[in-house]
């Protein structure tokens, strides 16, 4: 039984596959298996997947009609029998010492699961992912997200090294045939744990590259399954979170999730700009009033608007920070509002560097105060 299964879905990657499978194969940890699982390629992936095999006794390859990324690992966990699991995208990379120090982590403290930083790269440059910043600054043994609440910040599974034990214990499966399918599955996951260990140091390169899910954010589908994404993890703490957990979500949805599609909003078609108001105004009311409470004033001003479906100001204010033009100055100082909204105070703002779970929503003040959104 080999120590670790590496699972790498494979669709229509002949451009990247090559680089994908050396970086895994050059691995300084050794005791590995590699199950590719062909998800229904059209181009050349399959031969190429077939020669790395045919040259490496710990290559295997699965063949399966076309299902989607998520399909696909799943298929890869069933027929992986290592005891710790790794998924790898076909068109990204392995630092060499990657899984080497992922499985020390956990052979040191018997987390659930560890996980590493990510750098982005293309083929001129490489860079650290900015959303993941806080989460890795230092190394970090046998915390939670409970404890480490940018954690929840946290939500891919490529970068992490898990055990099966703890993989088949909550029966975690990626859902099917939809984008985001690691939103529900690595969140959730993060509060099932009992540990998790923390890597400082870069253990997985995602390529950026045109026509990838990142750059199709201002897609209809995109945006919808990401929706979906929030709202099912979402309803997961609602029913099995700790205290005060949905609300730390809540705020980490729209100050991420949410946003990463707002900001796609002027690229966007009609239908996309309806759907994402509708679906925003929607979670916004279900979250509370004070979910966006602790942002910085653009982007308070931002779901403000969202919220009164003011879409022509939300338009203008997008491509004014784009432009570079200073809109934040004075937001709530001054009066020149059309609309005003009823918000509740937070007890204690969060401070810098706080780490600890959130207040939970009954325990903000219920004394409203008012705030105006400024006319553009």
């Amino acid at each position: 039984m080999p120590r670790i299964s590496v699972i790498v879905p494979i669709h229509d990657v002949e451009n990247y596959l090559d680089d994908c499978l050396r970086s895994i194969t050059a691995q300084t940890f050794r005791d590995l298996e590699v199950v590719m699982i062909d998800d229904g390629s059209t181009d050349g992936s399959a031969a190429i997947a077939e020669r790395h095999a045919e040259g490496d006794r710990r290559l295997r390859l699965v063949r399966q009609p076309n299902g989607g990324l998520g399909h696909a690992r799943n298929t890869g966990v069933m027929a992986a029998s290592g005891e710790l699991l790794s998924f790898v995208d076909s068109d990204d990379r392995l630092p060499p010492d990657a899984l080497a120090q992922l499985a020390a982590a956990l052979d040191r403290t018997g987390s659930d699961f560890a996980t590493g930083n990510v750098h982005r790269f293309t083929e001129s440059r490489t860079w650290p992912a900015p959303f993941l910043r806080k989460a890795f600054l230092r190394r970090r043994s046998r915390t939670h997200v409970t404890r480490l609440r940018w954690l929840l910040s946290d939500r891919m599974a490529q970068n992490k090294l898990w055990r099966r034990s703890f993989w088949d214990a909550h029966g975690l499966r990626f859902p099917e045939g939809v984008l985001h399918e690691d939103i529900p599955v690595v969140v959730p996951a993060h509060f099932q744990a009992r540990s998790v260990d923390v890597v400082a140091r870069p253990v997985y390169l995602y390529r950026v590259r045109e026509g990838s899910i990142t750059q199709r954010r201002a897609e209809l589908r995109t945006l919808n399954d990401r929706f979906d994404a929030v709202e099912r993890t979402r309803a997961f703490l609602v029913r099995h979170g700790p205290y005060g957990s949905r609300r730390w979500y809540d705020e980490c949805a729209v100050a991420e999730d949410l946003r990463y599609h707002l900001d796609a909003l002027p690229e966007a078609g009609v239908a996309y700009r309806e759907t994402f108001l509708a679906r925003a105004a929607a979670y916004l009311d279900r979250a509370g009033p004070a979910v966006e409470a602790a942002l910085p004033p653009l982007q308070r001003r931002k779901w403000a608007l969202v919220r009164a479906g003011r879409l022509p100001e939300l338009l203008a204010l997008v491509e004014r920070e784009r432009a570079g033009v200073r809109v934040d100055r004075g937001y709530v100082a001054r009066r020149r509002a059309t609309q005003v909204f009823t918000v509740l105070r937070p007890a204690r703002a969060p401070r810098r560097g706080d780490q600890r779970l959130p207040r939970p929503y009954s325990s903000f003040t219920s004394r409203p105060r008012s705030f105006e959104v400024p006319a553009l």
